[in-house]
């Protein structure tokens, strides 16, 4: 292929550099990556190549095998310029999703595809404020690169901070999402609920920054003779490095039968736990632009949220939601009780996120969005 003619490719190859997918891993950037590669592969006018540990289910596309050998700093470098090579006259871009790669993967990557003259499209998952000791090869990287897509603006607004000469385009992360059709009722009691019981859900990592722990301290403060009469229950769907601390501390507030830990959830069951809930609760330090929200706005659930970076430019206190102090446990539990005990505002608020979700986000032009910042690669 001729790299130095001056043409724009309406439909490009490309070569998909996404690391693990869903359901191998069930962190926000791993799913979104899933459901983004496969109705790209769906798409018959694309040409993909996709380079990871394990291929999609999808028959379409060139699946290149990819598997991290330790130690990284050695072999990733290499593997990567062998995965490259092999189709460097197929391709006329990469996309790559950027979370908390070390500085040699995020250096090598862009050494080696600007070595084969491939223009290089970056996604950034990760929430907080770029925080990098060795700033060269992050700063590098995102500056040589083709474009630069934030699924949040303040994660555009922090990053454009560090690196002022860079656009950050803002997209956010959706998935195509899916209501299940059966009854609330129906699924309560297949969930092992009783249509009186209201749920709270949370759906997220067990890792500290998602603070579990503190709706757990929550519904301790709340005390489970509030509970009780109000048939509160709280759902906590996912895996993580904090359920050992969780079921003790279930277990130290004595709150065994007004909280489940429901460990893993299968995406294709998800829809049926927002369905069955009343409410949902995100407790992070910060996020991006978070699905498992986004979720809850379409299924039109009563939010309550920690007033974070990232969460608190998609809800407004008391117009879509109730945010709290993050980590404050006793606002979390005032919050709680004010959702529940007041059903007015708790369906006030849930109409109110819905509407915002359908004036904000279509996954349709999501996809639009992105296809026009890969065919913007000229040759």
């Amino acid at each position: 292929m001729n790299r130095k003619t001056s043409k724009k490719i309406v439909n490009p190859a490309g070569l998909y550099i996404l690391g693990s997918l869903y359901p191998y891993v069930t962190g926000g950037m791993e799913i979104f990556n899933y459901y983004f590669l496969n109705y790209q592969l769906s798409d018959t006018k694309n040409t993909i190549y996709y380079l990871g540990e394990r291929r999609t289910e999808s028959p379409n596309g060139f699946f290149i095998p990819f598997k991290k050998r330790w130690p990284v700093k050695l072999f990733y470098p290499i593997q990567f310029f062998i995965s490259v090579f092999k189709v460097r006259k197929l391709v006329n871009f990469a996309y790559l999703s950027y979370a908390e790669q070390s500085w040699i993967i995020v250096y090598s990557q862009s050494f080696i595809l600007r070595f084969f003259k491939i223009p290089y499209i970056i996604t950034i998952h990760w929430g907080k404020e770029p925080d990098w000791k060795f700033r060269y090869p992050f700063v590098t990287y995102f500056r040589n690169a083709h474009a630069v897509i934030g699924v949040s603006e303040p994660i555009c607004i922090s990053f454009k901070k560090s690196i002022p000469d860079q656009e950050f385009h803002f997209i956010p992360p959706l998935i195509p999402f899916q209501q299940s059709v059966k009854s609330k009722q129906e699924l309560k009691t297949r969930l092992g609920f009783g249509n009186n019981e209201k749920i709270l859900l949370f759906v997220g990592s067990l890792k500290a920054m998602k603070n579990p722990d503190k709706i757990i301290d929550a519904f301790g403060k709340v005390g489970n003779g509030w509970l009780e009469k109000e048939n509160v229950r709280l759902v906590i769907a996912g895996k993580g490095d904090m359920e050992k601390e969780l079921t003790r501390r279930i277990a130290d507030y004595q709150l065994g039968k007004y909280i489940r830990l429901e460990g893993l959830v299968a995406r294709d069951t998800i829809p049926d736990y927002y369905k069955a809930a009343d409410a949902y609760i995100i407790s992070s330090d910060y996020e991006g632009t978070s699905l498992s929200l986004l979720e809850a706005m379409y299924n039109r659930l009563t939010i309550i949220a920690s007033d974070a970076p990232g969460i608190n430019r998609m809800l407004i206190h008391e117009q879509n939601a109730l945010l709290y102090e993050t980590k404050n446990s006793s606002r979390l539990a005032e919050s709680i009780k004010r959702i529940f005990s007041d059903p007015l505002l708790a369906e006030y608020l849930a109409e109110r996120a819905f509407t915002d979700f359908n004036a904000k986000y279509s996954y349709l032009s999501m996809i639009k969005e992105y296809q026009s910042i890969f065919s913007s690669v000229s040759f």
